[in-house]
C-alpha cells in the first residue's frame, strides 16, 4: 500500500444548510452522559469537524484498531472510502451484505476493488432460507412486492448481527450529506444500534468526490457508465436510473414512499 502521502488532494467542502434530514442522531436535550457512548460520539463528532478525511480515518483507526471496521455495498462511490483505506495503510476489516439481489455488475466492482486495494472482506448475509420471498419474476424481470420488509430481512437483520459483535467498536461508512435531503445533517460521528458510526466524508461535496476519484484513477462502477448515480439492489422496484438529474437517489424505490433501505438507521428489523 502506499504510504507516501498524508492528506486527500480535494477540500472537505461542505454542502448549503438544507432542511433536516431524517437521519440525523436524535435530537440532544443537552450534553450526553459523562462517560457514556453518546458523549464520546458528541466529543469526536466535533473535534473530528476541524479535521480531514485522512485525519479523521487515521484517528478512528487509533482509536479503536482491530475493533473498527468498514462497511461498503460496493456502489457508485464505494471506491471513496476503499481507496482512502489503503492509501492510508488502514488495514480493517471490510463488511459487505450479500442480499442475493445485487448486479452482476457490482459483484464485479466488488471482485475488482478487493483485489486493487487487497481488502480484508467479510460478506454477510441473511440466515433466513426463505429470504428471498418477496421477489417475483415476471417476463424476465424480478420485482419486490414489500421492500421494506425484503430490506429488513436481507440488509438491516444482516447489518444488525455483525455490529453485535463484541470485536466491533465503530465502523466506516461513506455516507455523505449531500446525497439527499435525508442525509443532510450526517454528523461525523454519532452512535447507531450501540456502536459508534464514523463518516469521514460526510462534508465532502458531489464534485470533490468526483475529483478523488478521477484523480486517483479509483475504478468505476460499471453501472455509472450506463447513467446510474445510485446503485442498490437490482430489481426494478429498487433501482433504476434516477428520474431528476439533480437528485441522484430518484432512482431508488421510484413509486414507493421509502427514501433509505435502513442501514443508516438506527431501528431494529
Amino acid at each position: 500500500m502506499n504510504t507516501q502521502e498524508n492528506s486527500s488532494p480535494v477540500p472537505a467542502g461542505k454542502p448549503a444548510a438544507s432542511p433536516k434530514g431524517a437521519l440525523d442522531a436524535p435530537p440532544a436535550s443537552g450534553p450526553a452522559a459523562a462517560g457514556s457512548l453518546e458523549a464520546l460520539a458528541q466529543s469526536l463528532d466535533l473535534e473530528f469537524a476541524s479535521l480531514n478525511a485522512d485525519d479523521r480515518i487515521r484517528k478512528a483507526f487509533a482509536l479503536f484498531g482491530k475493533e473498527l471496521i468498514a462497511t461498503t455495498s460496493f456502489g457508485r462511490d464505494a471506491g471513496l472510502l476503499l481507496h482512502h483505506l489503503n492509501r492510508l495503510n488502514i488495514d480493517v476489516r471490510v463488511f459487505f451484505i450479500d442480499t442475493s439481489f445485487h448486479f452482476p455488475e457490482t459483484l464485479a466492482y466488488r471482485d475488482a476493488l478487493t483485489s486493487a486495494y487487497k481488502l480484508d472482506l467479510r460478506e454477510s448475509r441473511s440466515f433466513e432460507p426463505d429470504n428471498r420471498r418477496y421477489a417475483a419474476r415476471k417476463d424476465g424481470v424480478i420485482s419486490i412486492s414489500d421492500t421494506k420488509a425484503c430490506c429488513a430481512i436481507n440488509k438491516v437483520g444482516v447489518q444488525a448481527a455483525f455490529l453485535g459483535r463484541s470485536d466491533v467498536k465503530a465502523f466506516l461508512t461513506g455516507l455523505r450529506r449531500d446525497q439527499s435531503d435525508s442525509r443532510s445533517h450526517t454528523p461525523f460521528v454519532h452512535v447507531q444500534k450501540g456502536k459508534l458510526k464514523i463518516c469521514p466524508f460526510a462534508d465532502w461535496p458531489a464534485n470533490d468526490v468526483e475529483l478523488y476519484l478521477q484523480i486517483r484513477e479509483v475504478p468505476e462502477h460499471p453501472l455509472a457508465k450506463e447513467g446510474y448515480s445510485s446503485i442498490g439492489c437490482s430489481p426494478a422496484t429498487c433501482t433504476s436510473k434516477p428520474l431528476d438529474p439533480n437528485d441522484p437517489r430518484s432512482g431508488r424505490w421510484v413509486g414507493d414512499a421509502k427514501t433509505e433501505c435502513g442501514l443508516h438507521l438506527d431501528y431494529e428489523p
